[in-house]
């Protein structure tokens, strides 16, 4: 076994350790910030895989986060044209980094994650992240991505938390009211 594969491994361990709390709190800012960094250690794990197309799809992903965060208080950062910007641009990594079909699918989850993360409702992101996240497990197994196979099934179930807690919220809240 190489020893860029171990050390890949290991990145994936830490970002699984970040992974569950990124969909479970409430605050964007947190939420926002913790997709940062778990984008940047993916990123890192999968150029050791020598996986190109989730390497460099996770940099889109980053700087993505870095404008997203800047939404709420700065005007420039509000413009919704910086969605469209990250759908083209995780498109344009696609044929930069192209490895065939599998190519797709980092493209496509990321691009309906850049849907999600526009939105200021962390519901709304859980709800947009579910089927982006799917399309990653997808890859992560097509590329021998254990440990990031393991931090989409991780981040699957922390999706499905939230919205449950949502709901569960929602329902209670509707009671209060009656």
């Amino acid at each position: 076994m190489k020893p860029s594969y171990l050390i890949a491994q290991g990145i994936g361990i830490a970002a699984i350790l970040l992974a569950y709390f990124v969909y479970t709190t409430r605050s964007r800012k947190i939420l926002i910030t913790l997709k940062f960094l778990t984008d940047l250690l993916w990123g890192l794990h999968y150029f050791l895989l020598g996986a190109f197309s989730g390497a460099l799809m996770n940099v889109v992903n980053m700087a993505r986060e870095v404008i997203f965060q800047q939404k709420s208080s700065k005007k420039w950062a509000k413009s919704p044209l910086w969605a469209v910007v990250f759908v083209i641009m995780s498109l344009v990594s696609t044929l930069i980094s192209w490895q065939g079909p599998i190519s797709l699918l980092p493209a496509l989850g990321s691009s309906i994650a850049v849907v999600g993360l526009w939105c200021s409702d962390t519901a709304h992101i859980r709800a947009f992240s579910f089927p982006g996240v799917s399309l990653w497990l997808i890859y992560s197994i097509l590329t021998h991505s254990y440990t990031h196979m393991i931090s989409n099934l991780i981040t699957l179930l922390s999706i499905a938390v939230g919205i449950i807690r949502d709901i569960r919220e929602k329902k209670q809240s509707q009671l209060k009211h009656t």
